[in-house]
């Protein structure tokens, strides 16, 4: 008889019961909390909290909020359980070890584990279903919100077209995004996917744009970095716009330098370097030409010069 006690009380407390954990219990992904209560995951040790309870007072009561603690929190990304408005990284998961610069970015997000300082100036997961205000599209038509990415469609754009927005100017910053394209248009012999980052104050001169270009003339597939010092480039290592692939750019200025990197699947096309004329920059823009690509989000992630903190 104790032997069938005790089974029964270890099977009542496994993991993933159906009755979950109560208040304050701890919680995770693979132990969900009971009836009228939800896992606060971004807490050092995630419990289970009141579902109907709004203790950041934002109006999104915790059955909603992923970020419980902090305004917003509607959306999450990655699935991870933390809002993208709270999130140290909303492209992934926490890493299970504490980056040793101890800063409010985490990698893959963080472009310097080893340097304090860097901090999310924007994140789009595009899951509202209606563009953010932030944007402002050259052709509004062309670009629009849908299944939660950001859709460009240009199919007789001759030159380039943009979606521009502003972030705080740093001199140190990092443009990521991730996107597919779903066809090559045949209205242009040159087809285009990029980001770019600009110094738009009356004075300034600093810019870089990072992407892939595609020539019909010549059959190239290149990774091209422009900046306001020049443009060099690589042919692509594999396709650059095949519609199976799951594309990735990263750029990433730090002081007189930019590096510009697009994968595919998470295999390298190319990774190229530039010199820039070092400045503050706080103008973000995508950018597309003569393609259907879809966009399932966009990071930028800036730091100041001086940082202090840990090394």
């Amino acid at each position: 008889m104790r032997r069938a006690l005790l089974i029964g009380a270890l099977v009542g407390c496994s993991p993933g019961a159906p009755e979950g954990g109560g208040l304050g219990d701890p919680c995770d992904l693979q132990t969900p909390c009971g009836d009228g209560v939800v896992c606060d995951y971004t807490i050092a040790a995630p419990a289970c909290i009141d579902a109907s309870a709004d203790p950041d007072g934002d109006g999104i009561p915790n059955s909603m909020d992923h970020c419980p603690n902090t305004p917003g929190g509607l959306y999450d990304e990655d699935n991870d359980g933390i809002g993208d408005d709270c999130d140290r990284c909303p492209i992934a998961k926490p890493p299970a070890v504490p980056e040793p610069d101890g800063d409010d970015v985490d990698a893959p997000c963080d472009p310097d584990t080893h340097t304090p300082g860097d901090k999310i100036l924007l994140f789009d997961g595009f899951g509202s279903g209606t563009l953010d205000p932030r944007w402002t599209a050259s052709t509004p038509s062309a670009w629009m919100v849908q299944g939660g990415e950001l859709v460009v469609r240009l199919t007789t754009q001759e030159t380039q077209d943009f979606i521009t927005t502003q972030v705080a100017p740093q001199p140190n910053l990092a443009v990521q995004a991730s996107y597919r394209v779903d066809k090559v248009e045949a209205a242009s012999t040159t087809h285009i996917v990029s980001a770019l980052a600009i110094d738009q104050r009356p004075a300034g001169v600093s810019s870089f744009e990072c992407g892939v270009v595609k020539s019909d003339v010549s059959t190239d597939e290149i990774v091209s970095l422009e900046t306001d010092q020049g443009v060099v480039s690589h042919g692509a290592m594999t396709g650059a716009f095949d519609s199976a692939r799951l594309y990735r750019t990263a750029s990433r200025l730090v002081g007189a330098n930019v590096d510009c990197t697009v994968i595919g699947d998470n295999m390298p096309l190319a990774i190229i370097t530039n010199t820039i004329s070092p400045d503050s920059i706080g103008t973000i823009k995508l950018t597309a030409r003569a393609v259907t690509a879809r966009y399932q989000w966009v990071l930028v992630v800036g730091r100041p010069n001086d940082t202090g903190g840990p090394n």
